[in-house]
Parts: structure tokens; sequence; C-alpha cells
């Protein structure tokens, strides 16, 4: 029997600015050192918090696909939100991620809202995910520790087309926080 794998994933995520970016790599290089971690970094331009996985799809996501999600995810109603992560930990599974702080619960609401506009009627309820941005994945596994905050405002969800195994990302549509959200689609001007 052929097993069939999935090649492409989409995702909702919040994009941290270029200068959280620039901080976020300094952290992440001083952690490392002081913590005697090794493994492969998150390069800079796929750092991101996972708000919500869409879904897994054994051929890519086509652009009415897309669309369809987009329209979906444009019903959550949300401000712009402050993220903050205080520490930093290994999980289960060897990813390193930054985590914690007070925006938790903001997250895990605008999440929660993300999973109520995109689950299908009847289907297997999911948890929200739990706030964090994975810096490397590393063989080692080291305890919390707290980190010097790193904080921005998030201003819009952004949906993430990746394919699976060489990781590749790219940004397929954007979604204003704000009460009332308004579509914004690629090629189109908002």
């Amino acid at each position: 029997m052929i097993s069939v794998r999935a090649t492409d994933r989409l995702f909702f995520a919040l994009i941290p600015d270029e200068t959280t970016v620039e901080a976020i790599c300094e952290a992440r290089r001083k952690l490392c050192k002081m913590m005697g971690l090794v493994g492969t970094g998150v390069l800079p331009h796929h750092l991101h918090v996972t708000l919500w996985h869409v879904g897994d799809y054994i051929v890519p996501p086509t652009a009415g696909d897309i669309e369809a999600i987009l329209r979906r995810a444009s019903t959550v109603d949300m401000p712009p939100v402050r993220v903050s992560f205080r520490s930093a930990r290994s999980l289960i599974g060897g990813a390193f991620v930054l985590h914690g702080g007070r925006t938790a619960t903001d997250l895990e609401r605008l999440s929660a809202r993300l999973r109520d506009a995109l689950s299908e009627p009847g289907a297997e309820e999911k948890r929200p995910v739990m706030p964090h941005m994975t810096l490397l994945r590393s063989p080692t596994i080291v305890p919390s520790r707290n980190v010097r905050p790193i904080t921005w405002t998030a201003r819009e969800i952004v949906l993430v087309h990746g394919r699976l195994g060489p990781a590749t990302q790219h940004q397929v549509g954007r979604l204003p926080l704000r009460p009332g959200p308004q579509l914004w689609l690629p090629g189109f001007d908002p």
C-alpha cells in the first residue's frame, strides 16, 4: 500500500517586524552561547508565532482555497495585540522557544477565535495553540530561563503557506487586527 504524505501546510501567524527580528536573533545567539545550545536555527524571515494550524495538504492549496480561508478568518474581531515573550525553554521534540509573558492570554484568545471561525461544524474541537516562537531545533534539552523581554505590537495576522520537508514559507494573505477586520489579498492594495 502506498502512503501519501502531506507536502504543504497553511497556518495563521504573527510575524515580528524587522527590528524585532534583529533583537530575537541577538537573543538567540546569546542564549545559545550561555546555555551551550547547538542546532538548526529558524531562518530570520521564518520567525513567527503560530496562531492556528489551518491544515496540511497533499497538493498545494489553490488560490480559491486560500481566498475562502481568508474570508472565513476575516470574521475574527480582535484589536492589535502586544506580544511579549519573557522566557525561553526547550520543548519535547527538540524545539527551543520563546514563551510566556502577560500577553499569552490575548494570543490564546486570538487563536481560539481563529479556531472558531475556521473549524468545520461537527469537527473534533482542537485546542488553541500555546503561544510561542521557535528559535531553533536542538537535541539538547534545557530548562526554562528568563530573558530580556522581546516585545512588539502585532497589527495583522498572516496566512502562511509552507512546504514540508525543506522548509520554505511565504505569506499568502494578511488580515488587519482591529474590530471588524478587512480582507487583504496579494495583488490588491488596501
